[in-house]
């Protein structure tokens, strides 16, 4: 089981108020965007021992992840960032978008290993089990549609996969794969989608 960092802005997000902007504008007449919100998402992937859940390799990588994330610049900057690590050990069974939300986790194509940091984090960080660091990027959706559903299918078409200039925003098909959170999602799900080596062309949500 891994464990994830969840890493936001806690300056004005830049990036997500001008997607938010161009969003609204690429809305089909009825549908809002009331909010939007960027995250990134860090997952440490164990290896050997580690991976047994409530094992006590698990207990001591999760105890040593929690003291790198705290006393090391690596992940967070706390000048302007905020974060919320999620243990292996308390994560649950599935991911919850915040509430209200559906989200859209994306991934490049190729390997979404970050192998400079994990050299780094060891040098510094030594942490027994720790096999790989992953990188993707998720993005939460307040949406309603023109019936006040949450319309998220009308906003998806929208705002997911870039087709033309007229339509989508958040996804860029030729270099992301992306993965649709339209509520709880295992996490078991969640760790293929950023570990699979050749990842589909197309979005699922199962």
């Amino acid at each position: 089981m891994s464990s994830v960092l969840l890493i936001r802005l806690k300056i004005p997000d830049l990036t997500a108020l001008t997607a938010l902007d161009a969003g609204r504008a690429l809305l089909p007449a009825g549908q809002e965007l009331m909010r939007l919100v960027r995250e990134e998402v860090v997952l440490f992937e164990p290896a050997g021992e580690s991976r047994a859940p409530g094992s006590a390799a698990a207990r001591e990588l999760d105890a040593g992840l929690l003291k790198a994330v705290e006393t090391s610049n690596f992940f967070v900057n706390p000048n302007k960032e905020r974060y919320r690590l999620i243990a292996a050990s308390e994560r649950g069974e599935a991911w919850t978008p915040p509430e209200g939300s559906w989200g859209i986790l994306t991934r490049p194509r190729g390997d979404t290993r970050d192998a400079g940091l994990l050299e780094r984090l060891q040098r510094e960080h030594p942490l027994a089990g720790l096999s790989a660091i992953r990188r993707g990027r998720v993005w939460w959706l307040w949406t309603r549609g023109a019936d006040g559903s949450a319309g998220r299918e009308g906003a998806l078409e929208a705002l997911g996969p870039v087709e033309h200039a007229g339509r989508g925003l958040l996804v860029n098909p030729h270099s992301e794969s992306w993965l649709v959170l339209p509520g709880p999602i295992p996490w078991t799900r969640i760790e293929t989608f950023l570990a699979a080596p050749e990842p589909a062309a197309a979005a699922t949500t199962t």
